[in-house]
């Protein structure tokens, strides 16, 4: 009999990818000062030289996890979508329902509230992650609400300011009270309902040209 063994191995990828599951947990149950490298090695069940021939620091491991938790905010493919360029109110709405469905898992939020506390202590972190997620994401919908109004299907003179303000009138009922523990995740349908609700609310200070 003829024993044929299979070998199972591990892709840099597959354990970069661990070492970022690893990383997110610890950094949420320890917080930035808490957590080793030696300690995200041992929650990744890989060895400590593995983790340091993908990130030769903390601060390069935290830097990459802020990214991984950023991975499935689907802002910036949704304002290329044909649909969305064509049609304004189909665009904010997937747009709406992308941030309300990105924010829905606890971990999201925990993440966030974890840079705020630590923010202090370590200023770099909040920046880190702002501009790996925050940033590129609320450029991404100013330039598509310019060229909503490049093609005049609304007037809107500063799509920074108004893209602050489209994410703020869905961010300030759905986020912040989770943010600071006082409220728990509404359903998907009170979601969407403050999404279609905050669309009309943009859509009727910012008309057509």
């Amino acid at each position: 009999m003829i024993l044929i063994g299979i070998n199972l191995m591990v892709t840099p990828q597959s354990s970069r990818t661990e070492i970022l599951k690893a990383a997110r947990d610890a950094f949420l149950e320890h917080g930035y000062q808490g957590t080793s490298m030696g300690m995200v090695a041992q929650k990744s069940g890989l060895a400590r030289s593995t983790v340091y021939n993908q990130f030769v620091s903390k601060e390069a491991l935290f830097q990459a996890t802020v990214e991984f938790v950023w991975i499935d905010f689907a802002v910036i493919s949704i304002t290329q979508d044909p649909k969305a360029l064509n049609d304004v109110e189909i665009g904010l709405t997937l747009l709406g329902r992308s941030v309300t469905e990105f924010w829905a898992p606890d971990t999201a939020v925990a993440f966030m509230r974890m840079v705020i506390s630590e923010g202090p202590r370590f200023p770099g972190l909040a920046a880190s992650f702002f501009e790996a997620g925050k940033a590129p994401a609320l450029n991404a919908v100013a330039q598509y609400l310019q060229a909503m109004s490049a093609k005049g299907l609304r007037k809107i003179e500063n799509p920074q300011r108004a893209a602050r303000q489209f994410l703020g009138l869905i961010n300030e009922p759905l986020l912040w009270a989770r943010v600071i523990g006082v409220e728990d995740v509404p359903p998907q349908k009170e979601r969407f309902e403050v999404v279609d609700e905050a669309v009309q609310c943009f859509l009727s200070h910012y008309r057509k040209k």
